[in-house]
């Protein structure tokens, strides 16, 4: 009989409107799921998430998760369709998931959960309430799936090392789909190498990326480039001034665009400078290697986990504005490697972070959970 999947993600549903690595690493592992061979659903759309760390916050999704426990719960009596797993995305500090835990205790299944990590605690440990919720739930999973060394690390605090496994971020092309529409953005700019960034405008390490490819950029106007950065959010105006420096020619804004935008803009480029600030590992960079485009960025957190330096890309280490204009530099002035590491980015993500080996990987990890159950 085919395994029943309960699929949730307590940060933000898989169908949210507001597009983000983690509304996109989530379809992806619905996807991969099913083409495991398992009967994966959807479970819930609440949001465990919380922007503010007080314990009356904390108190309230605690609550609605409760509520929407039972709200399940009934359906599954009710309809005789319990999961035989429930597969928790994401779960951390701000979002932990409490509807998981609840459901699986009442039901006596396993919980599963993929890229569970912590935040930082904020001046006076602010999260920190919400860190142990977060942990005792984790720690209750069956098998947590760790993308990069930094969460590996976190859950070898608290998790036995035989319920922590790798697993690669990976990119399902077939739900990748450029837009046809999309015009060409460097058609009017100078004839130089096309550099796309792509990231959201927001304080943070967002911004931090986008200081300091500015400031990389400010070393490299004896080169020949024009960049085109697509994002949009409440930092725009902040960005926009700091690119005032270079000439107005050089960089174009496109605001925010669609999925299908941002993959038709990757594919007319030659390019992708993001640099990932304190990146978990970056969607960003996969998708760009989907259509064989080369990424710099910062040998950071867990960026070296979708970029490999000299085969997808160039990694700037120390990862600075000097060593990042300088692996800038490189991929501008030679078109050879530019060529090789995007035929590399391309050749990755089909021989290792496909869906079909993420799926591959998923099967043997969940029938081994599932055939461990008591009986």
């Amino acid at each position: 009989m085919t395994a029943r999947i309960a699929f949730y993600a307590p940060l933000k549903p898989p169908d949210d409107p507001t597009p983000s690595g983690d509304r996109q690493m989530a379809r992806m592992l619905l996807a991969a799921l099913g083409k495991a061979g398992f009967d994966v659903f959807l479970a819930s759309r609440e949001i465990a998430y919380s922007k503010r760390p007080g314990l009356e916050h904390l108190a309230m999704r605690k609550a609605a998760a409760m509520i929407e426990a039972g709200r399940l719960l009934s359906g599954f009596e009710a309809n005789r369709n319990k999961p035989d797993l429930w597969f928790s995305y994401h779960p951390y500090d701000k979002s932990p998931d409490w509807l998981g835990e609840a459901v699986c205790l009442e039901l006596g299944i396993p919980m599963v959960t993929a890229e569970p990590c912590k935040t930082a605690q904020g001046a006076n440990g602010e999260w920190l309430a919400w860190r142990e919720e977060s942990k005792r739930i984790i720690a209750h999973a069956a098998m947590n799936l760790v993308m990069t060394h930094s969460d590996r690390e976190f859950l070898a605090t608290f998790v036995p090392d035989d319920r922590v496994t790798w697993f690669d971020p990976f990119v399902e092309t077939t739900l990748l789909q450029g837009d046809p529409s999309t015009p060409d953005p460097w058609i009017a700019g100078p004839n130089g190498v096309r550099l796309l960034s792509v990231g959201m405008m927001r304080p943070g390490a967002k911004i931090e990326s986008y200081t300091l490819l500015c400031e990389s950029l400010m070393q490299l106007t004896d080169l020949d480039w024009s960049l085109v950065i697509a994002g949009g959010g409440p930092g725009e105006a902040e960005i926009q001034k700091q690119f005032a420096g270079l000439p107005m020619e050089r960089v174009q804004f496109l605001g925010t665009r669609s999925p299908g935008e941002i993959l038709s803009l990757m594919a007319m480029a030659q390019v992708l400078a993001w640099p990932g600030c304190r990146e978990a590992y970056g969607m960003v960079y996969l998708e760009a290697a989907s259509v064989g485009l080369a990424s710099v960025a910062l040998n950071t957190m867990g960026v070296p986990r979708v970029v490999e330096h000299q085969r997808t890309g160039l990694l700037a280490s120390p990862a600075d504005a000097d060593t990042y204009a300088t692996m800038l530099r490189a991929i501008i002035t030679d078109g050879e490697l530019r060529a090789r590491l995007g035929k590399g980015a391309a050749a990755f993500v089909a021989g290792e972070r496909s869906g079909d080996a993420a799926a591959a990987r998923l099967k043997l990890i969940l029938e081994n959970v599932l055939g461990h159950r008591e009986p």
